[in-house]
C-alpha cells in the first residue's frame, strides 16, 4: 500500500490505539495509523515523519499532564491539526483544549465514527497539502470569523467538530428548526456548499491565525 499520510494515535492503552489504528487504516485508504506511548515518542515522530496529517492525543500520559501535551505538540508542528481522545469530558475543558489550538475533542465513551468523522475534512485537507494540490497562498479569501455574528461562530466551529443539528441545538438550547436555519444561514455566508466544506475552511481559518 502506498502510504500519503500518517495518523499518530498518542495514548499509553495496550488495547485502545490498536483498535484505532485499524478503523483509521480501513476507513482512510492510503493514510497509515502509528502509535505513541509517551509525549517524548510523539515528539520523536513529530521530528522524523514528513507525511504527518493528524494526531489523536489522550490526555493522561506517563510524561505529561493533561492539556499540555497540546501545547508541546504544536509547538513543534502547528500545521499538524491535534483531535483530543480522552476519556474526560466537560465544556470547560473542550474550550480549554480549543483554545490552545486542538482541533477537536472527543471523548472516548462516543461512538467510534464520531472519532473517524471529526479526521476526516481535517485529513482531506492535509492529504491535498502534502500531496502539493493545495496551495494555502492562492487560496481564495475566506470570511474572517469577526465577519460572522457570535451564533455564526458557535454554529461553524460545532459543524467541525463534527456535531448533527441535534447535537448543535442541545449544545446551545435551541430548537432543531432554528438550528438548521442557522446552519443554513451559515453555509451561505460561508460560500460553501455543504458541511464538510465549511469544516474544512474552520480549520484553514485557524490555521492562518496561528500562522
Amino acid at each position: 500500500m502506498t502510504v500519503n499520510a500518517v495518523v499518530l494515535v498518542v495514548d499509553d492503552h495496550p488495547v485502545v490505539p490498536l483498535a484505532l489504528r485499524s478503523l483509521i487504516e480501513g476507513r482512510f485508504p492510503g493514510v497509515r495509523a502509528l502509535q505513541a506511548a509517551s509525549l517524548r515518542q510523539a515528539k520523536v515522530m513529530y521530528h522524523d515523519e514528513p507525511r504527518l496529517a493528524v494526531t489523536v492525543l489522550d490526555l493522561r500520559l506517563p510524561d505529561v499532564a493533561g492539556l499540555e501535551g497540546i501545547s508541546e505538540l504544536r509547538a513543534l508542528r502547528p500545521e499538524v491539526p491535534i483531535i483530543v481522545f480522552t476519556g474526560l469530558d466537560s465544556e470547560p475543558l473542550r474550550r480549554s483544549a480549543a483554545a490552545l489550538g486542538a482541533a477537536a475533542m472527543v471523548c472516548k465513551n462516543e461512538n467510534a465514527t464520531t472519532l473517524l468523522d471529526r479526521m476526516a475534512p481535517l485529513l482531506g485537507e492535509r492529504l491535498q497539502l502534502l500531496n502539493g494540490h493545495l496551495d494555502p497562498i492562492a487560496a481564495p479569501r475566506r470570511p474572517d470569523p469577526v465577519d460572522l455574528s457570535p451564533r455564526q461562530q458557535q454554529m461553524w466551529q460545532s459543524i467541525a467538530e463534527g456535531m448533527s443539528n441535534g447535537e448543535i441545538a442541545e449544545r446551545y438550547g435551541i430548537s432543531l428548526n432554528t438550528t438548521k436555519a442557522h446552519v443554513r444561514e451559515l453555509l451561505q455566508r460561508l460560500g460553501v456548499r455543504n458541511r464538510t466544506e465549511a469544516a474544512t475552511m474552520y480549520y484553514r481559518a485557524r490555521q492562518d491565525r496561528a500562522d
